[in-house]
């Protein structure tokens, strides 16, 4: 059984009198526990697939099946309840709040969940021990390199135990050797926690030590043959 299908996701929009198709009857099927990346250019439609694979934006036509249910059939409160317990999110650029430390970032998903103070703080600075950041804990996103930044991004992606991480570009603007230093991280964190990432990326080194590779051209998916 999958944890996660696409069952002919297209997405389209009108742009004055023009019609722009971005997805075009995508089907992808993902496991528990599993690496999938998928490449594709500026423009190919790699995020507009991760935000509705995220419930962040809807398909035109098509469903997407998590465990079982369609997540367009849910209500929008429903919708952000499984975006909270059920998907974590990675992006490029890590989109931390200045203004709180590394530990209060990573606690904001449990707290927004309703977990007391007490306890968000403790699994928090729990994961960002798990990330290589227990002596970061209280510095604040300003005082943190862009690999520790990345890092504390990932920990709040993972503090609630997602079934599903989906991270766009999460190398993407990082020098090589942090870049390379988060997709080690992400893998660890992969074996340990049975947790399933669709990374989008521009990166074919990085993809090809995924367990499945897909590319999206012009809106159209399929997988890559190794």
């Amino acid at each position: 059984m999958s944890l996660l299908r696409c069952i002919d996701v297209s997405k389209s929009y009108q742009d004055a009198d023009k019609h722009v198709q971005v997805l075009k009857q995508v089907n992808l099927s993902i496991e528990k526990g599993q690496q999938v990346a998928i490449l594709g250019t500026s423009g190919s439609g790699k995020s507009t697939l991760l935000h509705i694979l995220g419930a962040l934006d809807k398909p035109s036509s098509g469903q997407v099946i998590f465990d079982e249910q369609d997540i367009f059939g849910y209500s929008r409160q429903q919708q952000a309840a499984f975006r909270n317990q059920s998907l974590g999110f990675v992006y490029q650029f890590h989109h931390l709040l200045p203004e709180f430390s590394a530990l209060e970032n990573v606690a904001m998903p449990l707290l927004i969940g309703g977990e007391s103070q007490s306890k968000a703080k403790q699994a928090a600075a729990n994961m960002l021990e798990r990330v290589g950041l227990g002596s970061r804990v209280e510095h604040k996103p300003s005082q943190l390199s862009g690999g520790e930044r990345q890092r504390v991004a990932i920990a709040r992606a993972l503090i609630n135990q997602p079934k599903l991480v989906l991270a766009d570009e999460p190398t993407g603007n990082l020098d090589e050797d942090t870049g390379e230093g988060i997709f080690q991280l992400l893998g660890e964190l992969k074996t340990q926690l049975d947790t399933a990432f669709v990374v989008v990326t521009h990166d074919r080194a990085l993809a090809a030590r995924m367990d499945k590779t897909f590319q999206l051209h012009h809106g159209v998916l399929e997988q890559v043959c190794r």
